[in-house]
């Protein structure tokens, strides 16, 4: 999963504390804002309407905030079958020094050609990998932009091999399934070989020679990704997005009540912490409005565009995900008639977990492998 500064090994933070302060601004200027506003639920980028009245100091008091309107969201078709499932994973991690994960892959493998159970597998119409799937390169010791002429030949081969390792992984995972009959959606990632800068292009058929053969099973997407499969929009990411954005939003926790006191009488005054908020909260969050990736550019770097917005979302999804988070979450959001079903697809690497989706019910599976033969299916509820 996504963690500060990409270092695994250090917590993840965010930036909000209880004295930060919301400010207004477009192309007239900024005002800063005051009054009975949910701070919590904020973040850097988020268009909204203020109604409120600006003070002789320039502070605006606000009397109510508007969130943009949900996009419009196609009808349903429900004369689909009940038996057509998706599976969603993230972070698989080729190219990894970990063995288990790697026994972990090749038994997801097993699983979707039905090698464990004739009855498992044979009902995915298709597997979406949001990110994550190749491990972070190592680098090269001693790396010169223009090349190490006093090293050998076999060296720079061996490290050039090193790096190229998670890709080829990849393809050769890829070409498995693709070989097997099953369609696969690949949404690249932080440490894919793809530009920086979001939206992400998808990955160039040269770097996937075996798994780009199979043109009418593997579908390389750009990510953000949205495609629409058995009637239904579904609209996610590599989880890149909601990871930053957790950063800029916080709950704010009270520790202690006004009634205590310190051995002298003295009244102690309850302390004020700020929570982060978990990835299906973030989630939550930017589908409240309307766009997915409302920290960017600012923190999360995009493309510079001047006459639209590609992350504001035309219609609202049925599924919205994002990838490689903590923890397995899911929640069905209702509002006006429509629904979205909102899943966070936890790390393969991490947890040995991918998410079965049925397209017709909009329920969740978890399917778990490391240690379970044939991946252990539980169903989540709300």
């Amino acid at each position: 999963p996504f963690s500060a500064d990409d270092n695994d090994d250090e917590p993840f933070r965010t930036y909000c504390n209880d004295k930060d302060s919301i400010v207004l601004e477009d192309e007239s200027g900024r005002v800063e804002l005051t009054g009975d506003i949910d701070i919590d639920g904020l973040a850097t980028g988020v268009v909204v309407a203020v109604e409120g009245i600006v003070g002789a100091t320039g502070v605006m008091t606000v009397s109510a905030l508007h969130f943009p309107e949900m996009a419009t969201q196609e009808a349903v078709d429900d004369s689909i079958s009940d038996s057509i499932n998706i599976l969603i994973v993230s972070g698989l991690d080729c190219g990894g020094a970990d063995a288990s994960v790697s026994l972990n892959r090749e038994m997801l493998i097993d699983y979707l050609m039905g090698h464990f159970a004739a009855d498992q597998g044979s009902d995915i119409a298709r597997v979406i990998i949001a990110g994550g799937g190749c491990t972070k390169p190592i680098k090269p010791e001693n790396l010169s932009p223009f090349g190490n002429w006093s090293s050998s030949k076999k060296k720079d081969n061996e490290d050039t091999s090193n790096m190229t390792l998670p890709i080829r992984e990849m393809d050769l995972f890829l070409g498995e399934l693709c070989a097997g009959g099953v369609p696969v959606d690949y949404i690249p990632g932080l440490h894919d070989p793809t530009n920086a800068n979001w939206p992400q292009k998808a990955l160039h058929s040269c770097l996937l020679p075996n798994a780009g053969s199979f043109v009418n099973m593997l579908s390389r997407s750009p990510n953000p990704y949205e495609a629409k499969i058995g009637g239904r929009c579904f609209m996610g990411s590599d989880g890149l997005n909601i990871a930053d954005l957790r950063r800029f939003i916080a709950k704010k926790v009270v520790k202690g009540n006004e009634d205590e006191v310190d051995d002298e009488g003295n009244a102690i005054e309850p302390s004020v912490e700020m929570k982060e908020m978990n990835s299906l909260e973030a989630l939550e969050c930017a589908l409240k409005f309307n766009h997915i990736a409302p920290t960017g550019p600012d923190s999360l770097p995009t493309f510079p565009f001047k006459d639209n917005d590609p992350f504001v979302m035309e219609q609202t999804p049925h599924v919205f995900f994002a990838g490689n988070c903590d923890s397995f979450g899911t929640k069905l959001v209702e509002y006006e008639g429509a629904s979205t079903r909102l899943i966070c697809i936890p790390s393969f690497a991490e947890t040995g977990q991918a998410v079965l989706l049925n397209v017709k019910n909009m329920t969740c599976t978890v399917v778990e492998f490391g240690g379970v033969q044939g991946g252990d299916e539980k169903k989540m509820e709300e």
